[in-house]
């Protein structure tokens, strides 16, 4: 939904216009692409696709986790396959848990993807904001 924010057209009524004060669009396990996207997102996909505003640095950031590994928590083992297959048609699909890699790497975009990071605290034990992982991830980033 942050590429909704760069733009300099107004939505609902206000303009955001973020691209005027950033260089650098960071997206940890944002669903980019969904088969079932709401309308916001499809929205957001057919105006602004990938990386739409060329001013901007894009970094998507996506993880990957067995579904059967022991970091990983029981609601993980419970949702993820369900998650994945509403979210990208494919209940096989590689992710972290909640979002597959697929969808949380946009297009256009510097992809990161962190190996054994699950989507968030409930889901197991290495995920996007702990200390090692926010050092994995920013430690990549190319800044403009």
């Amino acid at each position: 939904m942050l590429r909704l924010y760069l733009s300099d057209e107004p939505f609902n009524n206000e303009i955001f216009n973020g691209k005027s004060h950033t260089k650098n669009l960071i997206t940890l396990v944002s669903p980019h692409q969904a088969v079932n996207a709401t309308e916001l997102r499809k929205f957001l996909d057919e105006k602004y696709p990938g990386n739409f505003f060329k001013n901007i640095n894009y970094v998507s950031v996506g993880g990957e986790v067995e579904i059967e590994s022991k970091q990983i928590s029981l609601i993980t083992k419970i949702i993820a396959r369900g998650s994945y297959k509403s979210i990208s048609g494919d209940k096989n699909a590689k992710g972290e848990g909640l979002v597959p890699l697929s969808s949380s790497l946009l297009e256009g975009s510097q992809k990161i993807i962190l190996p054994e990071t699950v989507h968030g605290g409930i889901f197991g034990k290495n995920w996007y904001c702990t200390s090692s992982k926010v050092s994995e991830w920013w430690k990549k980033i190319n800044w403009k």
